[in-house]
C-alpha cells in the first residue's frame, strides 16, 4: 500500500473455479438502488456495485458515513488449479481530487511560514499549517486502510482465498 494518495493492490489465489468465484461475487454484490447520500438504504448482501463479465466495480455496505471507503475494483482469471483475483482498492476520485487540493493549498501555508521564519519571530502558531498537514494526511490514510483491511478479510473468506501477492 503505499502513502498517499493511498492505493492497495492484492492478488487474492482461489482454488475455487472463476465461474465460481464471480458467482459468490454476485451472491454477495446487490446494485446500487439510489443516487443520493442516504445511508438508511438497506441492502441484502455486504457489497454494492456492479460486476460485468469477469470484472467488478464494488464498494462495501456501511452504516455510517466514510468518505474514504475504498472503490474494489478487480478482475477474476482462471489458474492452473482455481483463480486469481486481481484487486485494486483506492478511494474515490471526487475524494482523491478534493484531497489533493486541500493538502496541496496546506503545503503552499506550509511553505509561506518557513520563509517567514528567517525573517520574523517564531511563535506557537506558526505550527498550525504542519498539524493540518498531519492530520490531512493521516486523515486520508488511515480510515481508507481500515477499510481496505475489512474488505480484504471479506474476499478472504468470501472467496475462499489467500492473499499470492500484494
Amino acid at each position: 500500500m503505499r502513502f498517499f494518495p493511498p492505493k492497495d493492490q492484492v492478488v487474492f489465489k482461489s482454488d475455487l473455479s472463476a465461474e465460481e468465484v464471480l458467482k459468490r461475487l454476485q451472491n454477495n454484490v446487490e446494485a446500487q438502488k439510489t443516487f443520493g447520500f442516504r445511508i438508511n438504504t438497506s441492502y441484502s448482501t455486504p457489497y454494492i456495485g456492479k460486476i460485468v463479465g469477469n470484472t467488478f466495480s464494488i464498494r462495501r455496505v456501511i452504516s455510517y458515513r466514510n468518505s474514504f471507503l475504498p472503490v474494489i475494483k478487480g478482475e477474476v482469471t482462471s489458474a492452473m488449479s482455481g483463480s486469481r483475483i486481481k484487486v485494486t482498492m483506492q478511494p474515490d476520485a471526487a475524494v482523491k481530487v478534493f484531497m489533493i487540493i486541500w493538502l496541496a493549498g496546506v503545503t503552499f501555508g506550509c511553505i509561506a511560514i518557513l520563509t517567514t521564519l528567517f525573517t520574523e519571530e517564531a511563535d506557537f502558531f506558526i505550527l498550525i499549517p504542519f498539524f493540518m498537514l498531519a492530520m490531512g494526511l493521516a486523515l486520508f490514510h488511515f480510515p481508507f486502510k481500515i477499510e481496505a483491511n475489512r474488505s480484504r478479510k471479506d474476499f478472504l473468506e468470501m472467496l475462499e482465498a489467500k492473499i499470492e501477492s500484494r
